[in-house]
């Protein structure tokens, strides 16, 4: 039988507060200010491959990825 696990994987840095957050879509929609959200998400361009939130600039999201 597999012996449990001892080690706990180290904490996402992106679980804490970083550059730029404040603008993030993540933090935006977590302080509910969807009308400044809606005009960031228009005509999306980036994928954060965090939380699946799209944005039209790569600046509004954690960890974006084009698509």
């Amino acid at each position: 039988m597999a012996q449990p696990r001892k080690t706990v994987p180290p904490p996402d840095p992106l679980s804490k507060k970083h550059t730029g957050h404040a603008n993030h879509i993540c933090e935006l929609v977590r302080k509910r200010d969807m009308q400044k959200v809606a005009n960031m998400v228009r005509d999306s361009k980036y994928i954060c491959i965090i939380c699946g939130r799209t944005a039209a600039k790569e600046e509004n999201l954690c960890l974006p990825v084009e698509i």
